[in-house]
């Protein structure tokens, strides 16, 4: 019994349920710690893949974001197919039938694919990833500010600034567009921001012709010429296409009446010219030129020359530098005065051309005009004149002095009335006379004679087209009788009078048109305004005087607007033109033949920068060109960064486990990214042009997509 019990107390057992209960839990620990173990394993794979794919895009951004630094020079860039400059060839937003990544053969290239190997397999993933990169410029961004396809579509064919250039003449030398971009191998860019229309011909000399817009021609197209493509990727260029090319209606014209008349002699000090009315092509050219830096200040100008009426030239002279508008703090042109491009209010000059008025400008001149801000519409800058006619001549004929007195001086003999006053004995011829007898050697005698009737009501601004003083004397001295206008040159000697008797005095006239012109100019006439001085000097003892009349008879035309003949509009002087000519504006000029052919590698620009509407052109551009300031161009409606600064946005998708990716894919990043140029130092020979590998890059949003 005892023996029993001992045994029924024995703890060997309980140790077998300790050792079953440990078993037990470290089993199901260990369980538990295998599958969470698992789990996390199959976690750590997936999350592998996830980053692998925003590695993948973050590189593929790098690779395009590197391109767009090296352009040309970046690897496996391939030379377009079509004519152009391309060794130092950057992404710039340009017409120059390229995209972000350059062209594969003649179309432009603005996707990036990355295939292949791209990026290594991570996670489950079964091959390496590939990615596609495409790229888009910011409206308002680069040389062509992202307005792609500009006059292709255009809302109003007959709107003279829906296209860039626009040609209408149609017989003649002064027709039709012909260009000549200049470079090495005769392969330059010439780029137009907008489109191009002629109604003749087309004709690309050397190099290519580049625009982001439609080209078309009435008649035939030569040379390389790119243009915009439509929505279904078609080149918008049509040669030979008769009718297609329609005569802009005329814009709104700046003036309706002729302004203040204003001497250009008045500016030739301060060199502040005002608004007004110029009519005198060599008195301008001269008060300009004699300027470092002639300023137009804002408002209208006339400009309707006569001095080809008189045997000179219609033509305005320029060999200096001329800013019209508001100007600025900047030393360079362009910049120098405020375009309208970019701000929303402000004035500017506006300059109207009537009749034969033209432009030269010499190798020096440097010109840049800034029109008015116009609530988004064309601010008109240069403008031929289209309505009006030269009115008729006003003659005004023997007219006779108001006021008549002896000249005034020592050594004078006096005239004297026969009967009344002096005035009266000269005013008409018979009755009374008014004589002189020299009473010593080396005397003179002579009138002034002034406040004719009539004169003060001439216009300022008139043209004097003939103009002659009568005189009815008799004379005993060897020394001439001469007449002069106060003020003024030349003198004119009087001829011997035609005497036919009994009378003992004869008629002799003067031409004074040229004097009396000038004066006119300096301001208007009035009372003492102008002086016909007649004179007798250095006469001898005892010679005699007598005069029996002295008259005016003038004939003058007033000033009106005129509308504008067919002319070399715009030209240089023999085709070496080295500084710039920059219109911040539109030109309506469809009278005018422009001609402008710069003939320096570095410096020369030309610039028509809201639209030029002319009768033909002839330009000629150096690689410089290629740069910041298309030949012709419409901008973007509003302003933006400037063609210095190209904005661009790049969309990344990535084919995960795929060979290629030219199409699909996930997108996982978008990238805006800003490049400035030109470089922020100096880049040797090719200074201020953007250069491969020294473009400053700047990412301005980075944003993954989810």
């Amino acid at each position: 019994m005892r023996s029993r019990l001992r045994r029924y107390r024995d703890d060997t057992g309980a140790m077998l349920v300790i050792a079953l209960v440990v078993i037990t839990t470290v089993a199901l620990v260990t369980g538990a710690m295998l599958t969470h173990g698992f789990t996390n394993f199959s976690t750590t794979v997936t999350l592998r893949g996830v980053a692998g794919t925003s590695y993948a895009s973050d590189a593929a951004a790098k690779v395009a974001l590197n391109n767009l630094r090296l352009g040309a020079t970046a690897p496996g860039w391939t030379t377009p197919s079509f004519p152009g400059a391309w060794t130092n060839w950057v992404y710039t937003n340009n017409a120059d039938g390229t995209g972000c990544f350059g062209a594969t053969g003649d179309v432009p290239d603005d996707t990036l694919e990355l295939n292949g190997a791209f990026y290594p397999k991570t996670g489950t993933q079964a091959s390496a990833t590939s990615a596609r990169v495409e790229c888009s410029p910011v409206p308002g961004t680069g040389i062509f500010g992202g307005g792609a396809g500009v006059g292709i579509n255009d809302p109003d064919p007959t709107d003279a600034y829906a296209r860039a250039l626009t040609t209408i003449g149609t017989s003649g030398a002064r027709q039709g567009i012909t260009v000549n971009p200049l470079g090495t191998g005769g392969d330059a860019p010439l780029p137009i921001r907008g489109g191009v229309a002629s109604k003749s011909f087309i004709t690309v000399e050397s190099g290519s012709l580049v625009t982001d817009g439609y080209v078309r021609a009435e008649g035939a197209c030569a040379g390389d010429i790119v243009a915009g493509v439509d929505d279904n990727g078609a080149e918008q260029r049509f040669c030979n296409a008769s009718g297609s090319v329609p005569v802009p209606a005329t814009p709104t014209a700046p003036l309706t009446s002729v302004p203040t008349y204003r001497n250009a002699a008045d500016y030739a000090g301060s060199c502040e010219f005002q608004p007004g009315f110029y009519n005198n092509a060599a008195a301008l050219t001269t008060a300009v030129n004699g300027c470092g830096t002639a300023h137009f200040n804002n408002g209208a100008y006339y400009f309707d020359f006569v001095d080809e009426e008189h045997g000179l030239q219609n033509v305005w002279n320029i060999t200096t530098t001329v800013l019209g508008g508001d100007t600025t703090s900047d030393t360079t042109i362009p910049g120098r005065c405020a375009t309208p491009i970019a701000r929303n209010s402000g004035g500017g000059v506006q300059f109207v051309f009537g009749g034969t008025s033209r432009i030269q400008v010499q190798d020096t001149a440097h010109v840049e005009l800034c029109g008015p801000t116009n609530g988004g519409s064309p601010p008109m800058v240069l403008y031929q004149q289209g309505t009006g006619s030269t009115a008729s001549p006003t003659t005004l004929t023997d007219v006779a002095a108001a006021t008549v007195t002896n000249m005034a001086g020592s050594k004078i003999d006096n005239l004297a009335p026969s009967a009344g006053s002096l005035r009266d004995s000269v005013a008409a011829a018979g009755g009374a006379t008014a004589s002189v007898t020299f009473s010593k050697n080396n005397n003179d005698a002579g009138l002034d004679l002034r406040d004719f009737p009539g004169l003060a009501a001439i216009p300022a601004g008139s043209d004097i087209t003939s103009a002659q003083v009568r005189v009815k004397y008799a004379k005993s001295s060897a020394q001439p009788l001469s007449v002069t206008i106060k003020d003024q040159s030349p003198t004119v000697n009087l001829p011997a009078p035609t005497i036919v008797a009994p009378d003992d005095t004869g008629w002799a006239s003067a031409d004074v048109a040229a004097p009396l012109r000038t004066s006119l100019q300096s301001g208007a006439f009035g009372v003492t305004k102008p002086t016909v001085q007649l004179r007798l000097l250095n006469g001898t003892r005892n010679d005699t005087l007598k005069v029996d009349a002295v008259t005016l008879t003038l004939t003058y035309v007033p000033p009106t607007l005129r509308a504008a003949g067919d002319v070399d509009f715009i030209s240089d002087f023999g085709g070496n033109f080295h500084g710039e000519f920059v219109v911040q504006g539109a030109t309506w000029a469809p009278h005018g033949f422009v001609h402008l052919v710069p003939g320096s590698f570095d410096s020369a620009l030309v610039a028509f920068r809201w639209g030029l509407v002319a009768l033909g052109v002839d330009f000629k551009a150096q690689p410089s060109q290629q740069f910041g300031y298309p030949l012709v161009s419409i901008p973007d409606a509003g302003t933006g960064l400037g063609s210095r600064v190209t904005v661009v946005d790049l969309k990344v998708f990535v084919c995960v486990a795929a060979a290629t990716c030219s199409s699909g894919g996930t997108h996982a990043l978008t990238v805006r990214a800003m490049i400035t140029d030109p470089p922020y130092n100096t880049s040797g020979t090719f200074d201020g042009i953007p250069e491969p590998g020294r473009r400053r890059i700047e990412v301005l949003s980075w944003a993954e997509q989810h």
